[in-house]
């Protein structure tokens, strides 16, 4: 798997789609050890799961509005979107 903080691009918006709350929590948890966290300070693993999460430059993660999903799925070349489950596999 690659490392959360490998996703990181300061060029260009990272999104990463999960495919099931496990995964999500999975994510969250390898994001936590990796040092990110919520807005405010928040741990990861304290937030709920969601299909879509942003990750940004400064180690931090966000929940996606409805703009971040439709720029996840834009396919705009400013924009990478990651699928949870082959990060995981990986």
């Amino acid at each position: 798997m690659k490392t959360i903080k490998s996703l990181i691009n300061p060029d260009k918006k990272v999104y990463v789609k999960m495919n099931s709350a496990d995964d999500c929590k999975r994510f969250f948890y390898l994001a936590e050890k990796g040092g990110f966290l919520f807005g405010g300070g928040a741990k990861p693993t304290e937030k709920h799961p969601s299909d879509l999460i942003a990750v940004l430059p400064d180690k931090m993660l966000c929940y996606v509005g409805t703009y971040g999903r439709i720029a996840a799925q834009s396919g705009a070349e400013n924009i990478i979107a990651y699928d949870c489950e082959k990060l995981l596999a990986d």
